[in-house]
């Protein structure tokens, strides 16, 4: 089965200063059932390319949750993992924080977008082309096209033009601001989504 690297929250927790990684236990729990073996990867590590060689993953993900803008340890996790999947050519995908955290790695820009925390939007554009697809928001921060980053091709939008999906030009990358995972039941469009940037 092949192995997905699956990046987590960084979070400072309790009294004593205990610094905990922590993840929504249905996104591993998604990519198994897509027939994956979801790997955590800690926000500690010492040698972070050590653990992608031993591990060798056959894809990389950027969950979502978090703020995309706290310079913590996540965030250069996050980082040195797109590095690595350029290096070694390992494909990513970006979910939502994991998406903007694309984003700026490449130059965009992000800013406060509203209407876009628990809402569905139909998305449009060369990912959906004419079939009627909606998906889950559930950000405060976004994007469009002219704050994307350098070499990132947009590939979905919602009605007030926020970005919903990218992908790059040369890397095999894509971002998508929405939580397949918070379904009750995976949509077919997501799996085959995923399924296209794991293989």
């Amino acid at each position: 089965m092949k192995k997905i690297v699956i990046t987590q929250r960084f979070e400072k927790i309790g009294k004593f200063n205990e610094y905990r990684d922590n993840i929504d236990s249905k996104l591993p729990s998604l990519i198994q059932k897509l027939g994956y073996t979801p790997i955590l990867v800690p926000n500690n590590l010492e040698n972070l390319s050590k653990f992608i060689k031993q591990i060798a993953p056959k894809g990389i993900i950027l969950s979502g949750g978090g703020d995309p803008l706290k310079k913590d340890l996540r965030y250069f996790t996050e980082n040195k993992l797109i590095k690595i999947s350029i290096n070694k050519n390992i494909p990513i995908i970006g979910i939502c924080r994991g998406a903007q955290a694309l984003n700026i790695f490449f130059g965009g820009k992000l800013k406060r977008v509203s209407n876009h925390v628990r809402k569905y939007h139909r998305i449009f554009g060369p990912l959906v082309k004419n079939i009627d697809i909606k998906v889950n928001s559930y950000h405060d921060f976004g994007f469009f096209k002219n704050t994307l980053g350098n070499n990132l091709k947009l590939l979905a939008y919602s009605s007030d033009k926020v970005v919903k999906s990218f992908s790059h030009n040369k890397y095999k990358m894509i971002g998508i601001m929405w939580h397949p995972e918070r379904y009750k039941k995976i949509k077919n469009f997501d799996k085959n989504l995923i399924k296209k940037y794991l293989l």
